[in-house]
């Protein structure tokens, strides 16, 4: 009976410190996050903006010049102007259509006046220049025949004019593309 006394407060003792040690555990938690995703359906017989046409930084000197940014987005310069950098792009959209169809490209002006973020100045960009990935070039300049697949890649560059000591600053302006299908 003297053994029994001994083992049972010793039990009693190992199970309170048991409890005690998974009382003491910390709760876990669940945690929840939220993520965001978009997503863009094209239509058939769509035109949609994939890239800006982007110039870069430019310091225009004394004589000022032009900027020309090709559809495969080199940028050369001209004149007094000298390139420093940035972001240099040409604009690119990419469309769907029915294969062996025929679409008829332009753009609504020659011209185009960038206008500086906060007033103050201009500057013009002209001669767009246009690389069409399947597309075939037909007799009339602007038309072209959808080739082996159902999705066009446009890729647009072209000539900006910059003024002697141009003033600093961001110049914005939009163009538009329009794409009909025949």
């Amino acid at each position: 009976m003297k053994t029994r006394n001994h083992i049972l407060p010793r039990l009693i003792g190992v199970l309170l410190f048991t409890l005690a040690a998974l009382i003491s555990v910390p709760a876990a938690f669940a945690q929840t996050a939220t993520a965001e995703t978009d997503v863009v359906v094209v239509s058939p017989l769509s035109l949609v903006p994939v890239d800006d046409l982007n110039f870069g930084n430019l310091i225009p000197g004394l004589t000022g010049g032009t900027a020309v940014v090709s559809t495969n987005g080199v940028r050369t310069v001209t004149g007094s102007v000298v390139a420093a950098g940035g972001t240099i792009s040409n604009a690119e959209f990419q469309g769907f259509g029915s294969r062996n169809r025929f679409v008829y490209i332009t753009s609504s002006s020659g011209t185009y006046t960038l206008n500086r973020v906060g007033g103050g100045a201009s500057m013009t960009m002209r001669s767009l220049t246009l690389q069409a990935d399947n597309l075939t070039p037909t007799f009339l300049p602007g038309l072209f025949r959808i080739a082996s697949t159902d999705v066009i890649t446009l890729r647009i560059g072209a000539t900006l004019d910059v003024g002697p000591s141009q003033q600093s600053g961001v110049y914005e302006a939009t163009f538009p593309i329009t794409m009909n299908y025949y």
